[in-house]
């Protein structure tokens, strides 16, 4: 099986984590960031983790390895991330991470449209840092993809 001109896959992200040192806390402050810059919030999911579930739109590149494409992908055609923020009491954002797409092979994409199944990442985010200055620290936050 071979990527078409444009194909999608299931993501689900599952956020186990505490969140920043300093946001606002409130509905709606929290999400999975589109390029409109909406934060969408994700269900809840067991032992209080927070289960993101979106399509995004993939098409093959160069030597095959994916593009991702649709209003959650970030960034420059070879370096794809989701971005999920956190906004602060100015409303603003408090914090943002980047989690790169960039591990998923196209034939992570041909085996989860096989399985028709999503491909699952998991971030783990217990320690929130902060500068001497009480500023979030976000940044990029490595990623592995694998279906369930």
């Amino acid at each position: 099986m071979s990527l078409q001109l444009v194909d999608s896959i299931g993501i689900r992200l599952i956020y186990d984590g505490v969140g920043p040192v300093s946001w606002r806390r409130g509905p709606g402050d929290f999400g999975l960031q589109d390029k409109a810059g909406v934060l969408h919030p994700g269900a809840p999911g067991s032992d209080g983790v927070v289960v993101f579930t979106l399509t995004l739109q993939v098409k093959p590149h160069g030597a095959g390895a994916p593009i991702f494409l649709g209003a959650f992908a970030h960034g420059p055609p070879a370096g794809r991330f989701l971005y999920l923020g956190w906004r602060n009491t100015e409303g603003g954002l408090a914090q943002r991470l980047k989690l790169p797409l960039g591990t998923i092979t196209r034939d992570d994409v041909r085996e989860a449209q096989a399985r028709q199944q999503p491909l699952v990442g998991t971030l783990r985010d217990h320690h929130p840092r902060a500068t001497s200055t009480g500023a979030n620290i976000g940044g990029s936050r490595p990623m592995s993809w694998a279906l369930p």
